[in-house]
């Protein structure tokens, strides 16, 4: 049986799976990543102090936590009668007097 041998593509070429794109080396990956990670612990509350790991759960809990008090507003909107954002000019009348 005849071996069949598979030429490597060189790095870097449009039909690897990347588009063309390269791979970051691994020192320009890990400085996205603390880029990441800076600006997480900027945005999530108690983030500063927290290690890494610890950030990675309370931004899953605070994301949560958002998540519901969307649902919250959205239900007192509702309520309320008060108008989507799309349709502010529709209701706007209505509270002028």
């Amino acid at each position: 049986m005849e071996e069949i041998r598979r030429r490597r593509r060189p790095r870097g070429s449009a039909s690897g799976g990347g588009a063309g794109r390269r791979r970051p080396s691994s020192r320009a990956a890990g400085a996205a990543l603390q880029r990441k990670v800076r600006e997480l612990r900027r945005l999530v509350p108690g983030g500063e102090e927290a290690p890494a790991g610890a950030l990675l759960a309370r931004t899953a809990d605070y994301i949560a936590r958002l998540r519901a008090r969307l649902e919250l507003l959205r239900a007192l909107a509702a309520v309320y009668g008060v108008v989507a954002a799309g349709r502010a000019d529709a209701g706007a009348g209505e509270c002028m007097s």
